[in-house]
């Protein structure tokens, strides 16, 4: 009977969570078919040791936990894809007619006038968010998306309620720099 119930319950658990896990997965990724699938990986985990959970923490502490330690191995293996597929901005190409020619890389910054526009201003938010180092990036998605308090950030991350406000603070610093030029007035 408690067999039952635990998988009743932790179908319960899915429901509840289950678009929270994975945003803040998405957030990090950028990538909805990765989020997509660590999105199960956590929760095919958080399975395995439902009969382990003790309750010490919320339920979605306990799950953006896993989703996190996932992530950040996913990450990793990522950043060693591109390490090994990389190629230096100053290397010549070689075009068909032999000749050696610099990369051109397109400029993606935005004309202030179109940030005017429309939302765009929280598009470059996020963008900047994405690139964040990853330990600060966690406590802004946590904290400013997912609407975590200290607390439950520091659960999640296993951290002092310091490190959360400090990585916060310095996470913002970096935010505020990158868009300083889109906020300052005329």
């Amino acid at each position: 009977m408690s067999e039952q119930r635990s998988s009743a319950e932790f179908h319960k658990v899915i429901e509840d969570n289950y678009q929270r896990v994975y945003s803040v997965i998405y957030r990090m990724l950028e990538n909805p078919e990765e989020a997509e699938d660590l999105t199960q990986d956590t929760f095919v985990n958080a399975y395995r040791a439902w009969d382990d959970f003790r309750g010490e923490s919320q339920v979605y502490t306990w799950l953006y936990r896993i989703a996190l330690n996932l992530t950040r191995n996913r990450l990793e293996v990522i950043g060693r894809r591109r390490q090994s597929h990389g190629y230096s901005l100053d290397q010549l190409i070689e075009d068909d007619r032999e000749e050696h020619r610099p990369r051109h890389i397109k400029d993606w910054s935005w004309a202030p006038e179109r940030l005017l526009e429309s939302n765009e201003l929280g598009e470059l938010i996020a963008r900047y968010v994405g690139e964040l180092r990853d330990d600060y990036k966690e406590v802004v998605i946590l904290r400013d998306y997912e609407g975590l308090s200290y607390e439950e950030i520091a659960q999640v991350l296993g951290c002092s309620l310091a490190a959360v406000k400090s990585r916060l603070f310095r996470a913002r610093s970096v935010l505020r720099e990158q868009l300083q030029d889109y906020l300052q007035p005329e």
